[in-house]
């Protein structure tokens, strides 16, 4: 079992240099309920470009590859070519202590590439959130102990089989921050995220 963690670990990694490249959260973040998170994101300059991938919602998931579930949303409609970031307090009641959580970007005009029936999206790193005062149910709770490759985390823009469903919510009051005009230092940053990505499976099995 803890290959097949690290296999499909990897196999995120590969797939997941392309377009909006989050760099916060990350692995190694410790969110709290209660509190603001903020999201970063840069163009890894590829394709498809932040610019082509205009307007996106950004949502805090949970579960695996394929049963992604939707929690809250932190931005209802954010233009990832004119913002690199974007900040919102995460709703307690949403969940439980885990480190299962994990950053969603959904475009809302552009599709994926390889798989047109779905749009693209990114996914940032697994990462923790305590404090919570919520309690994930049956479902949620198996979705996040499925086995590989639904034990996996999403890898970007990679959109096939996926499963959403609909939780709690918070407002959707956000602030945006604009995008550099330049690739900024967060891309720089981005490699090591990379690299966590691979291992987040292994470190989650271990650790639960």
């Amino acid at each position: 079992m803890l290959a097949a963690y690290l296999v499909a670990g990897l196999a995120a990694a590969n797939a997941a240099l392309a377009g909006v490249y989050i760099t916060n959260p990350t692995t190694s973040t410790n969110a709290v309920g209660g509190q603001v998170i903020e999201v970063k994101w840069a163009d890894d300059g590829k394709d498809p470009s932040v610019a082509s991938i205009g307007q996106c919602s950004v949502d805090i998931y949970t579960g695996s590859m394929n049963n992604q579930i939707k929690l809250q949303n932190l931005a209802a409609s954010v233009d990832v070519s004119k913002a690199s970031s974007v900040s919102a307090t995460i709703n307690p009641s949403v969940g439980q202590d885990n480190s299962h959580y994990f950053v969603r970007f959904t475009a809302l005009n552009l599709k994926d590439a390889k798989n047109p029936q779905y749009p693209y999206e990114a996914f940032s790193a697994m990462f923790s959130i305590k404090k919570m005062t919520g309690n994930f149910n049956s479902t949620v709770l198996a979705a996040i102990d499925a086995g590989s490759p639904s034990g996996a985390t999403p890898s970007a823009s990679n959109t096939s089989g996926s499963k959403s469903e609909n939780g709690s919510k918070t407002s959707n009051t956000h602030t945006a921050s604009p995008s550099p005009k330049k690739p900024s230092s967060a891309l720089i940053q981005a490699a090591p995220a990379s690299l966590a990505l691979a291992f987040v499976c292994v470190a989650s099995y271990l650790f639960i």
